[in-house]
Formats: structure tokens, C-alpha cells, sequence
């Protein structure tokens, strides 16, 4: 299970959206620089590096340093914790589905309710 700083961290960061489009934008592909990310992102560079360093401290993004260049990926860590989290209440959603499930299966002119 995730301990509460850790998923602290990676919701805190998460809930910034700059920093979750930071994160599609590196989805998808192996690894991406600071100005490859201030270019797609249309945000400033200090913006877009500020950002990466509150990603990394939640292990969201991993850093390789190539001489004066960052090379940033996403980090299977911090995207982990995040997703630990969220199934912690997989039982709520589902108490909800199997709700609705019912619902649906008791209704006596499903033909009149449907759109």
C-alpha cells in the first residue's frame, strides 16, 4: 500500500493543471527536454522547469542529465502511487456500478426511458 506522504506528494502535484499536461505531453514517448516540453506546452521555460521539479520530488518524472541538456520521462513510481491510491476506493465505484446495475435490471419499460 502507498504510505500518506508519498501519495501526498503525487496528489498535490497532480493537482496543478500545468503539470498534468507536462505529463500527457511525455506520455507516449521515451523521453523529451525541457525546451522540447516549453515549445509543445506553450508554457515559459522557468514555468515548465519549476513544474518538473515538483514532478520529480513526486516521482513522477526521472531526469537524465546530458552535458548542459535534462532529459525528462514519466516514472513508474510516482505513477504507481497514484494509481494504488485511486483503487484504495475501487469498492465505492463498484458499490456503485453493481446500484446502477440493479436500477437498470428492475426497471419494468426500459423502451420508454431510453432516449
Amino acid at each position: 500500500m502507498v504510505g500518506a506522504m508519498e501519495a501526498t506528494l503525487v496528489l498535490d502535484a497532480l493537482g496543478e493543471p500545468n503539470r498534468r499536461q507536462l505529463l500527457e505531453l511525455l506520455h507516449g514517448q521515451p523521453e523529451a527536454t525541457v525546451s522540447e516540453l516549453v515549445e509543445a506546452s506553450g508554457m515559459r521555460q522557468p514555468q515548465v522547469s519549476k513544474h518538473l521539479k515538483v514532478l520529480g520530488g513526486a516521482s513522477l518524472v526521472a531526469v537524465r542529465a546530458d552535458g548542459r541538456h535534462r532529459h525528462y520521462r514519466l516514472d513508474e513510481r510516482g505513477l504507481r502511487a497514484a494509481h494504488e491510491w485511486f483503487a484504495s476506493f475501487e469498492d465505492v465505484w463498484l458499490a456503485r456500478f453493481d446500484a446502477l446495475d440493479e436500477l437498470v435490471s428492475n426497471d419494468p419499460n426500459p423502451e420508454e426511458n431510453s432516449p
